[in-house]
């Protein structure tokens, strides 16, 4: 059966979110572990955000009249790099809905310059590691869910841990361009 991948509608949002709940618990139960997502009512608040978000492009795959499958391409402007995610796909519609989706978010990147494009990697789903591979990504970093109550940390006496102001907004900047290269002021 054909699929069709089009641009993301506000109307999208709750069959996006129900695909995104779904793909992530099927995941997550399959290898007996916590889901990401833990309610449907996460995931469809999670689509909505993505959807209402004017530095996202979303697209949908629709098979049958039905949405199958979502991604989004985060962008960060001014500077020239996008994230991918989430990519999500009913455990149904799975085979090539993801690589439609991925090619459509990719094909959007380069239309509108993109000189890197990151993802992140759920642990538990080699499959989509897989496609991610064959689409010319290349794993840089591990990462691993951890869940549970953290202990309570120990900092040493010339540490002095406080919540952010406005006034660390500059300093957080140059951090973040450090680590990952590019600067977030405009979140």
């Amino acid at each position: 059966m054909a699929i069709l991948v089009r641009q993301v509608l506000p109307e999208d949002a709750d069959a996006c979110g129900r695909a995104a709940y779904e793909a992530h618990t099927t995941v997550a139960a399959a290898h007996n572990l916590p889901s990401e997502h833990p309610s449907v009512e996460f995931s469809i608040g999670l689509i909505k955000a993505k959807v209402s978000d004017p530095n996202v492009y979303g697209c949908v795959a629709v098979q049958d009249g039905r949405i199958v499958g979502s991604v989004f391409l985060n962008t960060f402007p001014p500077e020239p790099v996008a994230a991918i995610g989430p990519l999500t796909v009913f455990p149904s519609a799975e085979g090539r809905t993801g690589r439609q989706l991925m090619e459509a978010a990719l094909t959007e990147a380069r239309r509108r310059g993109l000189e890197r494009v990151r993802l992140v990697q759920s642990p538990s789903h080699l499959r989509s590691l897989v496609l991610y591979a064959k689409l010319g990504f290349t794993v840089r970093e591990p990462l691993i869910l951890f869940q549970g109550t953290p202990p309570a940390a120990r900092l040493p006496s010339e540490h002095h841990v406080r919540p952010t102001t406005p006034d660390d907004l500059a300093r957080c900047n140059t951090l973040c361009a450090g680590v990952h290269g590019f600067a977030r002021d405009f979140e």
